[in-house]
């Protein structure tokens, strides 16, 4: 049979009266449940390093390779989370059992570019200073808050706009714009 069944060895016997019996050996197969590897995973920084897995070699229980289904994938989280593949093997006699592969995004914190300032002569020269484009580790835009501008001093000093970036994840720096006066 392809899987389960019987197989069946017949022997006649016969005697010289040409009385004949058959006696017969009957092998039942039946299939046992096969072992599955360890499910796997890793951790990644970013939804885009995400590639489908290398899936193990995986055998029924009488040697034969079981190809899988194709992955099931979860959805991708917004920011941080796990996104699973699962393959699912099936042997001739329905036995089944999934593998399964994690990755677990991990974003890591992003870098900032240097404060940066100028000098004016006179407060009514300042204007609100062109921000740098700062993204996340990911590459992905990150866009700052309004500013906080402190006070305008009386004569002389300094003006500072600090805007403040925020990653997904819940990272947030500040870049600040210095005016002396």
């Amino acid at each position: 049979p392809a899987c389960e069944g019987d197989v069946t060895y017949t022997y006649t016997f016969t005697d010289c009266e040409g009385n004949t019996h058959d006696w017969v050996y009957t092998y039942t197969i039946e299939r046992l449940d096969f072992t599955m590897p360890a499910n796997q995973g890793s951790t990644v920084a970013c939804a885009a390093d995400i590639v489908a897995p290398t899936v193990p070699a995986v055998t029924d229980n009488c040697g034969n390779t079981l190809t899988p289904s194709a992955p099931v994938v979860s959805a991708t989280p917004a920011c941080e989370g796990d996104v699973t593949y699962t393959y699912t093997f099936t042997d001739c006699e329905g036995n089944t059992h999934d593998w399964v592969y994690t990755y677990t995004i991990e974003r890591l914190d992003f870098t900032m570019p240097a404060n940066q300032g100028s000098t004016v002569a006179c407060a009514a020269d300042i204007v609100a200073p062109t921000v740098p484009a700062v993204t996340d580790n990911c590459g992905n835009t990150l866009t700052p808050s309004a500013p906080v501008v402190s006070a305008t001093p009386a004569c002389e000093g300094d003006v500072t706009y600090t805007y403040t970036f925020t990653d997904c994840e819940g990272n947030t720096h500040d870049w600040v714009y210095t005016y002396t006066i």
